[in-house]
């Protein structure tokens, strides 16, 4: 072609045409929503003041208000298994956390069997590492819990940019202390580096905040990003800031058969629930009246304390989501807000040689509980507030140890309310892909097999609330032996002694979600049906059948 003034625009235009083309594209995949998850280490079912709780949590209430509140949400008894559903969407057995750590380490018969790894094995892919290869920035602060090894921290798990905890829990303050005898003190790692100290007014609720915002703040504007806040508040040890030690003191000095029954009436006044049965003490709890001075000052400590760990963490919630959309100015925006599992029902000092180990460690007089340096958990009365109007707590698959408060708010759409419909934590990634218009990979991923994601999407509720997006569904549940399964509203439970008898229950969770009237004799052929998908669902992932139970800290 001659060397015209036309033909030397011919080019510069072409140019200019694919860079316009290019930045059509880079628009569009700037669309993808920012996603924020933000999940507390138990906190129970009705806490927070969206689901009857006393406790002042305006900024959860506003994400409910603000978004979709839903009220039969499940998730593993304990924090390891959740973590790796959220991790994975699939069942936490064949990925490796069939239970945590601490608990195959404590039980022979689980040595060297599939699945009981203590740690997220290679035979999934994680939603950070697949939103990752999409292009998102990933950022991760708080608990791991999912691996301590090279190749299991969060840093090898698809996370850029990552401030964790590598166990299951900790002093919240800057000794670090472990909340187990066999782990004296807990390790943190920066983006995989393990933290040789951490500063001085380290406070996990403030601290882990701010490094989520630093992440944030400092990242690309151009490309979307996923932030993990995995907060470590309230679990035990129960601890708190000096200056907010009293911020509910006297709150709770009608003790803990008056506080549910305040609860329960809270829940119906907020539509909750049509009704609820009266408050039932779990067994091993007192009458408040029978406690002696001593005790009773004991046990509004205990309570004081975890009532202002979670008002400080809703706190710090507020400014994690205040810089969230700051920093996400008009792009679309998706917040998840859950607990990883029911509250602490369990007596901790009867773990392991813990008892031992806290009397010979830490300074447990009344005037020192919440401080660093101290040891508390919640405990049963408590626990059975926390997990009102359910049944049980923490490591247990009854309700009130698998069902927690659940909130989405997406910036895209303008609904707001209340959703009954059954959903579980292996639906969480499911979610993020859906929102980021990320495709799972299925059974394949970087030349090797892998398991296929089993949880749905939850956006299609926030178009219909009462959708069931599993029905026909069979989800089932298992730890330390004890069994569940639920499929369209039906659920078949068993629990071996203290807590039952080890024969299969069923229960109408529609209309019975608090587990008092068991039908198992009524409808006997639907129990069968029911327990022969749970003995299904317990091959496919091969669990070991305990037949006793074997859970933490039992009274």
């Amino acid at each position: 072609m001659p060397n015209t003034p036309d033909s030397r625009i011919v080019p510069v235009l072409a140019a200019a045409a694919a860079l316009l083309l290019s930045s059509c594209d880079r628009s569009a995949i700037d669309d993808r929503p920012n996603l924020l998850l933000i999940v507390a280490d138990d906190m129970g079912y009705s806490d927070a003041g969206a689901y009857g709780g006393e406790i002042s949590t305006p900024n959860i209430d506003a994400l409910a208000a603000a978004g979709l509140q839903l009220t039969n949400f499940h998730t593993a008894p304990t924090c390891g298994p959740t973590r790796a559903m959220l991790m994975t969407g699939i069942d936490p057995h064949p990925v490796g956390m069939a239970a945590n750590a601490a608990a195959v380490a404590r039980l022979e018969a689980l040595h060297g069997r599939r699945g009981y790894d203590g740690r997220l094995n290679d035979d999934a892919v994680t939603v950070a590492t697949l939103l990752q290869d999409a292009g998102y920035q990933t950022y991760i602060t708080g608990k791991w819990d999912l691996g301590r090894a090279p190749g299991s921290r969060a840093s090898d798990r698809g996370f850029s940019r990552s401030f964790v905890l590598e166990s299951a829990g900790a002093s919240h303050f800057a000794d670090a202390t472990g909340s187990l005898s066999i782990q004296p003190r807990a390790r943190y790692l920066a983006n995989g580096e393990p933290v040789a100290e951490l500063p001085v007014d380290f406070y996990s609720s403030r601290s882990y905040t701010d490094r989520m915002i630093g992440f944030i703040n400092a990242g690309d504007a151009d490309k979307p990003f996923f932030a993990y806040m995995a907060h470590t508040a309230p679990h035990w040890p129960l601890q708190v800031p000096d200056d907010w030690l009293d911020r509910y003191a006297g709150r709770y000095d009608q003790g803990w058969e008056a506080t549910a029954a305040a609860r329960l009436e809270r829940q119906i006044a907020l539509g909750l629930f049509d009704a609820v049965p009266d408050y039932r003490a779990a067994r091993g709890v007192s009458d408040w009246s029978a406690l002696d001075d001593e005790k009773r000052r004991r046990e509004l400590r205990r309570m004081e304390i975890y009532a202002a760990m979670i008002e400080y963490m809703d706190a710090e919630i507020g400014r994690l989501v205040d810089a969230f959309d700051k920093a996400s100015g008009d792009r679309p925006t998706l917040v998840i807000f859950m607990s990883d599992n029911g509250p602490e029902g369990n007596a901790i000092d009867r773990l392991g040689r813990n008892a031992e180990w806290i009397a010979e460690t830490f300074d447990q007089s009344i005037d020192n509980m919440g401080k660093t340096g101290s040891f508390v958990w919640q405990g049963v009365g408590w626990a059975q507030v926390s997990a009102q109007p359910f049944r049980l707590y923490k490591s247990y698959v009854a309700e009130g140890g698998i069902r927690t408060p659940a909130i989405l708010r997406d910036s895209r759409t303008t609904s707001s309310g209340r959703s009954s419909s059954f959903a579980v934590a292996t639906d969480i990634p499911a979610t993020l892909l859906d929102a980021a218009g990320v495709e799972h990979p299925g059974d394949r991923y970087g030349g090797r097999e892998i398991l296929p994601i089993e949880g749905r999407s939850l956006l299609p509720l926030l178009r219909d609330p009462q959708r069931d997006i599993h029905a026909g569904d069979a989800v089932g549940f298992e730890l330390y032996g004890n069994r569940a399964l639920i499929r369209d509203g039906w659920k078949s439970l068993l629990l071996w002694p203290p807590e039952g008898d080890g024969n299969w229950q069923l229960y109408n969770l529609q209309v019975d979600p608090f587990e008092r009237n068991d039908l198992a004799a009524e409808r006997e052929v639907l129990l069968n049906e029911l327990v022969n998908e749970w003995h299904r669902y317990a091959d496919d992932n091969s669990i070991y059948l305990f037949e006793q139970d074997n859970g933490y800290g039992r009274y």
